[in-house]
This record gives C-alpha cells, sequence and structure tokens, in this order.
C-alpha cells in the first residue's frame, strides 16, 4: 500500500491562496487607518490654530497674519507661541488673511493628497476644518 507524504500541490496553492487574500484584506485596513491618522493630524493642528488665534485677537484686536499677508509654521510658532514639529509634521500649514479680511488656515498633508481649511470669520465659534481638495 502507498503511503502519503506530505501535501499535493494542490493543497500548498489553496493555502497560498488563503495567505495571500488575508494579507491583502489587512493591507487595505491599515491603508485607511493610516490616512485616516493623517487626516485626523492636520485637523487637530488646525483646530489647535484655531484655538489660538481666537486668544491672539483677544489679545491684539486682530487675527495673525494682518491683512493680505501670510504666515508659515516658523511664523506660526514665534507669533502664536505654539510648538509645531517644523520636521516631522505630516502636513504644510499656513495662515492666511486675505485683503478681504477673511482669515482662514490651511494644512495641506504630505504630497498634496488632500487640503483642510478653517476659515476664522464664518461665524461659528469653533468649526470643524472642512476638506477643500481630493476628498474622499
Amino acid at each position: 500500500m502507498w503511503v502519503r507524504k506530505g501535501f499535493t500541490l494542490v493543497e500548498i496553492l489553496i493555502v497560498i491562496v488563503i495567505i495571500g487574500i488575508l494579507a491583502a484584506t489587512s493591507w487595505i485596513v491599515v491603508t485607511n487607518v493610516k490616512e485616516k491618522a493623517l487626516d485626523r493630524e492636520a485637523k487637530t493642528a488646525l483646530s489647535l490654530i484655531q484655538t489660538v488665534e481666537r486668544r491672539y485677537q483677544m489679545e491684539h484686536d486682530q487675527f495673525y497674519p494682518s491683512s493680505g499677508t501670510q504666515g508659515d509654521i516658523t511664523l506660526i510658532n514665534t507669533e502664536l507661541k505654539l510648538n509645531f514639529p517644523t520636521s516631522s509634521l505630516n502636513c504644510g500649514i499656513l495662515l492666511d488673511c486675505s485683503s478681504s479680511g477673511h482669515e482662514f488656515a490651511t494644512a495641506t498633508r504630505s504630497g498634496g493628497t488632500r487640503v483642510w481649511r478653517i476659515d476664522f470669520l464664518s461665524g461659528a465659534p469653533y468649526e470643524e476644518p472642512t476638506c477643500i481638495t481630493s476628498c474622499l
């Protein structure tokens, strides 16, 4: 009588296919979690800037920066007394005041995949950042 040792090629291929399906499914989940975390970082940075801008406005009777100018992350840290990391932040932060007096903060994700914005003069005391490009 013939004694079977090991697995057949079909059995091994089925196991490999099952492992591949499980790996692909987990990769999709991990990627979505990472994307949400990067979005949350940008939105949290904007919410913090919004809070500090309100304090700056109460102390100086104006928003930072003044009309028609922009403030990058280094100026934001200096003028608003924040401590954002300039190299490890996964989004670029920009404060802008248009000549019409609209003050807003913009966070652009690394690679420019998504842009989030808060408008300080929208009338809402604290608003959730809105996605203005490449939103899902």
